[in-house]
Formats: structure tokens, sequence, C-alpha cells
């Protein structure tokens, strides 16, 4: 990254943002965030009662954190920011640019739970059930959502894949995931046929004649783009009959919580989809439990509903 420092920015916030690439390569649209959550406390001090960053007291955080509250911005959102300060005064007083750490005394905020939008098995099946094989964007297309489904991959991280990156001796293929940390991901068979047929076939025509070395295309020769990629699965839902709204990021749940459902290792999961924290990828075990009381109050003949069996109290 390596941007350069703002003039209207103090020099410790510069010195900080360029930490977050340079000791923990973070990525830019991450430190984007940070910069701009200072830059929204920062105003705020200075409007409320003139300080600046390094004068902020822990009630200073507390009252602006508050104000957010206020004014309906999400719990989600404002953990994000009181995250981001923790985090900044760690780095000034480690760094001896501050004396005292405000946040210190700063208390968690607590975040709704919110489940992700997870196809069933049918509905995925049913989207990868494309029967417009024969255009050159319809093989493509089988090739993208079946490699989605298969390896749980953002779409920026699918929109990457160079052709190098893929090795079908050992179907494996390298990624360079969120904050540049690369990892190998795993494809099955059906998937390896729809994108050796994709690659033989299809993208010798897309590709015309650019020299572009990316895998998957645009109809005009070019990298695909993420919104592409979200287009592609919101139109292939639309012409399967799917009423759930899917995108890319819904393939991705339904990776992980249909190999939670078999039985995978929930530290499996986290190294296939690249979290750094396992407790991101435990937000799947709600998923697999919501599912399974679900199905036990639709079938169990002791409980109302469905799955009673008649006559019997």
């Amino acid at each position: 990254m390596g941007s350069a420092p703002s003039k209207c920015l103090p020099a410790y916030m510069e010195q900080f943002c360029n930490d977050l690439w340079l000791s923990h390569g973070l990525a830019d649209k991450t430190i984007a965030a940070y910069r701009a959550d200072l830059i929204g406390f920062s105003s705020w001090l200075s409007r409320h009662n003139g300080k600046t960053l390094l004068q902020a007291h822990i009630l200073d955080i507390d009252e602006w954190l508050a104000s957010l509250l206020e004014r309906k911005i999400s719990p989600r959102s404002v953990a994000r920011y009181s995250a981001s300060l923790r985090r900044f005064y760690r780095y000034l007083t480690s760094n001896g640019l501050a004396s005292q750490d405000p946040t210190v005394p700063l208390g968690k905020i607590k975040i709704p739970l919110r489940l992700p939008n997870t196809p069933t098995q049918d509905e995925v099946a049913a989207l990868l059930d494309i029967t417009e094989l024969n255009s050159h964007s319809g093989l493509r297309d089988k090739a993208i959502l079946e490699l989605l489904y298969a390896t749980g991959l953002r779409a920026a991280e699918l929109a990457s894949i160079r052709i190098g990156d893929i090795n079908f001796r050992n179907r494996v293929i390298r990624v360079c995931g969120k904050g540049n940390r690369e990892r190998l991901v795993v494809f099955g068979e059906e998937a390896s046929f729809w994108l050796d047929l994709y690659l033989s076939r299809s993208r010798p025509a897309l590709r015309r004649n650019y020299l572009c070395n990316h895998v998957f295309l645009s109809v005009r020769g070019k990298k695909i783009s993420t919104g592409t990629l979200r287009l592609v699965v919101k139109k292939h839902a639309s012409n399967n009959g799917i009423e759930r709204p899917l995108s890319t990021h819904s393939l991705r749940h339904a990776f992980a919580t249909h190999l939670l459902d078999a039985g995978a290792d929930l530290r499996v999961i986290q190294e296939l989809l690249g979290h750094a924290c396992i407790s991101t990828t435990q937000i799947y075990t709600f998923v697999a439990t919501k599912r399974l009381v679900s199905l036990h109050s639709m079938f169990h003949p002791r409980n109302e509903g469905k799955g009673r069996i008649s006559g019997r109290r």
C-alpha cells in the first residue's frame, strides 16, 4: 500500500496506518476504514471540546460511542469504531507516542447475533442446474458457480485467480485472501470437470487477443469483476426459480454450513475459508444448531406440527 501521508492528518495517525500495512499486512480497504474511524472521532472531539486524539479521555470515547448509537448507527458498526480506537491507542502507547491508553476501561459493545443467509442443499443444486451450456458465458457461469460452492472462496478471491494458481493434479488452488494471506483451497471432481471444460472450450474464445492471465474473464476478454460475479449468481437463481435472495457470499456460507452438517472439523473449515480467528467460523455452528432444532420441531412425534404421529398424545 504505502499511501502518501495526508497534509491534514497528524503524523502519528499516518504512522499508525502505515504500521497496519507494514507490520500486519492489512488490506487497503481495511486500513482506509481505520483511517475513516479515527478521522470521525477526531472531528467529533474537535467540535465537542476542542481536544485532539492525544488528549482524549475514556469519558470522551464513551460519549462519542453513545452518540453514534443515538443516531441509530448499528451496534456492529459502533463495535468496529471501538475496536479501531483500541488498536490505535494500543499502538500509540507501545511506541511511546502517548503516555496512557484511554480505551483500557472501555467495555464491550453487545452485538446481536446475525446468522448468515445460507441456502439449503436443494437450493444450491437448483442454482447449479444450468442448462445454457452451449454458450461460452453459460459454460463460464457453470464453472464459476461450481467452484464457488466447492471452495467457499470470496468473490474477490475467485476473480483474482490466475492460470498458474491452479493445480489440477492435486486439485488445489493457491489463493491470496484478506491481508494478503496466502492459503491453499481444495476442489472436488465435479468442479474440476467444469473448470477444465471452461478453460479448454470457452476461455480461449472469451480471451480474444488479450493477454489476460486471469482464469475467469468477462465477455470483453478482461478479468471478471466481483460485480459481474454477483450478477451471475442472481441471474441463475432467478432463472431456476429460487426465491431466497442469493449472492456469491451465500455460496460461501453454504460451503461452510454443509461441510459442518456432514461432520467436518471447525478448524478445517476455518483454514479453508481463510478466517484469521476461529470465532468468525463459529457462527456456522449456530446455523447448524438452528437447523437441527427446526427439524426436531417439525418431525419429532412429541411436538406439535408436521411430524406428529396421528392419534398419539
